[in-house]
């Protein structure tokens, strides 16, 4: 009887330790998990996200690659000829310089999350082309991960656009140039143009 009874109150201390071992792995895991939560929030804390993807968009990204790509060009002459735009002196390859780390720079500010899209109360004036920016934020919201993934595309085709540079290479630099414009074009056709208007799947 003694023997027996021993077993039953050394099976229930068992368990109970097991319990009280599985409510503190519990709890230091919540723990960790709310500091993982914390340390995220920390990490951008100190960077100010009053202006929206749209001011980045038009100061950062969007006067910058117009700058890129406007640098080359070929135009028939009223004499029949060819007309050749391109960089050739250090001041020319320094504007494009800025551009590119322009661009660089803006896919970065693009990546930091808690910015609005457009200012409260915004629209757009073609609403049967474009998505609204509460639209796009739903977008940002539901897969955030993608959208760091086309900043982190344009970055990159920028960085090669600013290697270009550095190395006063002209077809690499048109090529760079072609690759921001697709860039561009993947992210525009998945958060600003509707189905119905994208040029490609």
């Amino acid at each position: 009887m003694k023997s027996s009874l021993y077993g039953v109150v050394l099976i229930s201390v068992m368990t109970l330790q097991a319990c009280s071992q599985q409510e503190e792995a519990a709890q230091i895991n919540a723990s960790s998990m709310d500091s993982q939560k914390a340390s995220s929030s920390d990490l951008y804390s100190e960077f100010n996200v009053q202006m929206t993807i749209r001011d980045v968009m038009n100061t950062f990204i969007d006067p910058n690659a117009d700058i890129l790509w406007e640098a080359v060009s070929y135009d028939a002459s009223l004499d029949g000829g060819i007309v050749e735009l391109r960089p050739e002196t250090d001041e020319d390859w320094a504007v494009l310089r800025k551009s590119a780390i322009g661009i660089i720079e803006g896919a970065n500010s693009l990546m930091i999350p808690g910015r609005r899209v457009a200012p409260p109360g915004s629209t757009t004036d073609y609403p049967d082309a474009e998505y609204e920016p509460l639209e796009v934020e739903e977008k940002l919201q539901a897969d955030r991960a993608s959208w760091v993934g086309f900043a982190q595309g344009l970055q990159a085709t920028a960085l090669l656009a600013l290697n270009a540079i550095d190395e006063r290479n002209l077809d690499a630099y048109t090529e760079a140039g072609g690759a921001i414009d697709d860039a561009c074009t993947a992210c525009h056709q998945q958060y600003w143009y509707r189905p119905e208007l994208r040029t490609s799947p």
